[in-house]
Order: C-alpha cells, then sequence, then structure tokens
C-alpha cells in the first residue's frame, strides 16, 4: 500500500467518522512506514475524536521524539495534557516546540485557553490578541470557544 493510498484512506474514513475503518487502515501500513509523521498524525487524530486523550499524548510524544521540528506534536501533545486536566503542562509542553512555532497564531491562541484555564487571565487576553492580530478569523472562533467564557466580553472589546 503506498504512502498516499493509506493516508488518503484514513483521512477519508476519519472525515466519515469511520474511527474504527481508519484505524484498521492505520494496521495495515507496513512497519518501515510507521514512524513517517503523516501515520503519527493520523493515530492522534483517531485517538482525539474518540476522546482518548492519555493515548493521544502518548502517540504525540512519539511524533516529537522521532521529528522534534514537526509542529503538529507539541500542538496536540498540549491539547491532550489541556483535556486531561493538565494545562500548567500544556503550557510548557507548547513552549518546548522549535522557535518556528511562534510564527503560527494557534500556538498564541492555545496559549491563551491554558493560560486562562489556570487563571492567568490577563496573559491569556495577551496572547489571543496576538493571534488574532496574525489571523483575525480566529476572533470569532473565540467569541464561539467555550473555553474562553470567561473572557468572551473582554474578546468582543476587539471586534468593535
Amino acid at each position: 500500500m503506498t504512502h498516499s493510498h493509506w493516508l488518503e484512506s484514513t483521512r477519508g474514513y476519519i472525515a466519515l467518522g469511520m474511527l474504527d475503518e481508519a484505524w484498521k487502515t492505520l494496521d495495515s501500513v507496513p512497519d518501515e512506514s510507521r514512524d513517517h509523521p503523516d501515520f503519527r498524525k493520523q493515530r492522534i487524530v483517531i485517538l482525539l475524536n474518540r476522546k482518548d486523550y492519555e493515548g493521544a499524548f502518548e502517540h504525540s510524544k512519539k511524533l516529537i521524539a522521532g521529528h522534534p521540528n514537526d509542529h503538529e506534536g507539541y500542538i496536540q501533545a498540549a491539547y491532550s495534557l489541556h483535556e486531561l486536566g493538565r494545562s500548567d503542562e500544556a503550557r510548557e509542553c507548547l513552549q518546548t516546540g522549535p522557535d518556528s512555532m511562534r510564527e503560527e497564531p494557534l500556538y498564541f491562541y492555545n496559549l491563551g485557553c491554558y493560560d486562562l484555564s489556570v487563571g492567568n487571565t490577563d496573559a491569556a487576553v495577551a496572547w489571543l490578541k496576538r493571534s488574532f492580530e496574525m489571523n483575525p478569523r480566529l476572533l470569532p472562533q473565540a467569541l464561539e470557544d467555550p473555553d474562553l467564557s470567561a473572557i468572551h466580553e473582554v474578546l468582543k472589546e476587539e471586534k468593535a
């Protein structure tokens, strides 16, 4: 099975909500392709969809170990930690990523979410404002994000 075949099949199954089939497709991938970042990323997506945050975190750590410059490993590991109620660790994990992550608005958006969840409201607002400066389309998303409900009113002032 070629790389593009299993990757497209897996993505298709995930899009249709057929997570067991997606997992089985990945199970059929040859051993030599299992360290490919796309393989790891698809495993993580499936685990996140199943709300298996511990499993997603473990696979994210493998992605980071094998591909330390791939931003997604840090983003997904941090998100998993946050969902496990370990937001301080999530923030630390995200900040250990490569410097190039600081060019991504999602990096700052997630820091905002994690800081807010541990009570650092001022820092959260500052991180979020930075993400909105980089990508204004994140502001409407933030106004719908339940993780940010405590500061929705403050964020609405950004929209005005």
